[in-house]
């Protein structure tokens, strides 16, 4: 798979370590140059900041433009 463009102004992709975040997906960030951080194990707390991060930046980030669905904030959304 290639972002492409999409990935050109992306540097950091923060997730959690469930199990629905494989090592391939992993591969297709790293190869575009995106860097992973991950949550710290066995720390729900650190979870919880990273969602409440992620719903501040949705709601008080630059808007989508009207042909795109919605900005790729997560890839859990």
């Amino acid at each position: 798979m290639d972002l492409g463009q999409s990935a050109a102004s992306v540097r950091f992709l923060l997730r959690d370590r469930a199990g629905q975040f494989t090592e391939s997906f992993d591969a297709v960030f790293t190869a575009a140059g995106v860097r992973i951080l991950a949550s710290p194990p066995q720390a729900p707390r650190a979870n919880a900041i990273c969602e409440r991060m992620i719903g501040t930046l949705r709601r008080e980030g630059p808007r989508p433009a009207a042909d795109h669905q919605r900005a790729p904030t997560c890839a859990r959304y």
